[in-house]
């Protein structure tokens, strides 16, 4: 189903971001997200890929945007109303996924230090 930007009243700005962020305000809180193919749809005039929406989520909430996301049937972005929200999402979406790839490093570098020998690898994390 897509949602014309005019379900909005708004005029969304010319720049990307805040017409992402116009749209978002009207979607706060985990427990009414806008679905990813609607977010596209009310930014059709800027002509850009579900990709490039992805990538720009991603570049606001590096620059402290507080957009969260659910990837359930319900799911889609919405703006992060609390401190609990915040760590919901953050729990969910980074940290699982953080601790899953920090699994993966020691058990590699395990094997590799007991097939070559402790000194032999040295992962250099930053």
């Amino acid at each position: 189903m897509t949602e014309p930007r005019a379900a909005y009243n708004v005029a969304l700005p010319p720049d990307l971001d805040l017409a992402i962020m116009t749209i978002l305000s009207f979607h706060t809180s985990s427990r009414n997200p806008i679905p990813r193919n609607r977010l596209c749809s009310a930014l059709t005039e800027f002509r850009i890929s579900d990709r490039h929406v992805r990538d720009r989520i991603k570049s606001l909430r590096r620059s402290g945007h507080l957009i969260g996301s659910l990837s359930s049937d319900n799911g889609g972005y919405y703006i992060i109303t609390s401190p609990t929200e915040l760590q919901e999402f953050l729990n969910r979406e980074y940290l699982a996924k953080i601790n899953d790839m920090r699994q993966t490093v020691d058990a590699m570098t395990k094997s590799a230090s007991q097939r070559w020998g402790p000194d032999s690898i040295q992962p250099k994390l930053l």
